[in-house]
Order: C-alpha cells, then sequence, then structure tokens
C-alpha cells in the first residue's frame, strides 16, 4: 500500500516483480493561516526485484506561499528484507533523494525510512518512521527532520484506512505536527484502484483539513 492512497501509511509489502503502476493522488487542504492550497502528486513505480521497486514522483503544489520544491523530482528505492511470520512482523526499508527541479528549490535532499507491518486477521497494522536531510535549509529551518507514523487498515478488496502523524516542523520555532487521518481503499478491478481520505491538524501548526482523492493502475509483465 503506498502513501497517499487514502492515509499517508505506507506497508512493507513491494509492488508485484516486473509489475508497473501509475498513481496520481489530488489534495485540496486549508493551513493553518486560511489558505487554500491543492496538491497534485503523480508517481510511477516499477517492481524491478522480486523484493523491491524503484519510484519517481513529481509532486506539484499550487496555492499562496507553497510554490518552493513544487515540481521537484522524488527518487525512492524500497526493500522488503523480511516477510511477516506468525510472530515477526514484516520488515521494509526506504532511502530517497529530492533533486532541485522545481521552482525556487535547491540542494539535493535525502530521507530514509523503515516500515513494520503486521496482520491479525482482517486487520493490516503499520509502523512508518522516517528522517529527512534538507540539502539547501535556511538559517531559520531545520537541516533534520523527523516524521512517525501509525495506522491500522481493515478489509480485503475495500480497505477502511486510519493514520496518526507526527513530524517535525521546517521552522525551528514551531512545534511538531501532529495529524489523523482515514478513508477508504478500493478495488474496482484486481489492478485498479480508488482511494478517499480526509485529514484534520491535531496541532496549531498543523493543517487545519484536508481532502485526498488517488486513483491507481497496475500493469503486469514489464
Amino acid at each position: 500500500m503506498s502513501p497517499g492512497m487514502a492515509t499517508g501509511m505506507e506497508n512493507a509489502f513491494p509492488v508485484p516483480f516486473r509489475a508497473l503502476q501509475l498513481q496520481n493522488v489530488v489534495r485540496f487542504e486549508e493551513s493553518n493561516r486560511g489558505d487554500k492550497i491543492y496538491r497534485v502528486e503523480p508517481e510511477l513505480r516499477w517492481g524491478l526485484l522480486r523484493s523491491g521497486f524503484v519510484s519517481l514522483r513529481a509532486p506539484l503544489a499550487f496555492g499562496p506561499g507553497v510554490s518552493r520544491d513544487s515540481g521537484d523530482l522524488r527518487l525512492q528505492g524500497f526493500y522488503n528484507f523480511t516477510d511477516e511470520t506468525r510472530t515477526l512482523p514484516a520488515m521494509a526499508l526506504v532511502v530517497g533523494t529530492s533533486l532541485p527541479t522545481g521552482h525556487d528549490s535547491a540542494g539535493v535532499d535525502a530521507l530514509i525510512r523503515g516500515i513494520l507491518t503486521k496482520s491479525a486477521g482482517v486487520a493490516q497494522f503499520n509502523l512508518n518512521a522516517e528522517l529527512n536531510k534538507m540539502g539547501a535549509a535556511r538559517p531559520q529551518e531545520r537541516e533534520y527532520r523527523y516524521r512517525f507514523g501509525m495506522g491500522a487498515d481493515f478489509g480485503a478488496e475495500s480497505l477502511v484506512r486510519t493514520g496518526l502523524f507526527v513530524e517535525q516542523s521546517e521552522s525551528r520555532g514551531e512545534v511538531p505536527l501532529w495529524r489523523m487521518q482515514a478513508g477508504l481503499f478500493h478495488h474496482f478491478t484486481p489492478t485498479i484502484a480508488v482511494a478517499l481520505g480526509a485529514e484534520v491538524g491535531l496541532s496549531r501548526s498543523a493543517p487545519d483539513y484536508q481532502f485526498i482523492l488517488g486513483y491507481q493502475h497496475t500493469f503486469e509483465g514489464f
């Protein structure tokens, strides 16, 4: 399950081997300052290995004060190094970089993310822990930023998804951002899925609310 499809949580299972997965996520949010912001996040994933894949994403943002970094190319590699057992969760690692191809962008960013996934009946529990390094942080901004998420998915063809997130704010003087997300992910066919989600901010530094719409199409045999 990729981030953006109803919630920002990711599970520890890769894209099918030799499959090509196209995904687009559209977000509408109202910031904590009352600004209306629109985000479009197209992504391409390729199952290069049986236990891993590479992805390329180019998120765009439209609205007051969000043009910085819009259009950056984000390249990531995902690898599942432990299968789920009766007692142990599945484990995966993501490493990535962000290239300064967008508007008013500078420096090469980097990230590392650890993922744990454990199933119990129709429920699947996920834990994400991420560290980002900003390549060209301004004096008032943090060079390193953490992000933690925990959530649960319930169902089979149709999933009810939930997620709770805390992440460090960009500015040194601001408190962490707390967010709660929930939504529905539904497979119309084995290869086509849509998602609808919503978010509310739980801290004064987080966006007030956000609506999420996602589409995913998987092509096999590449």
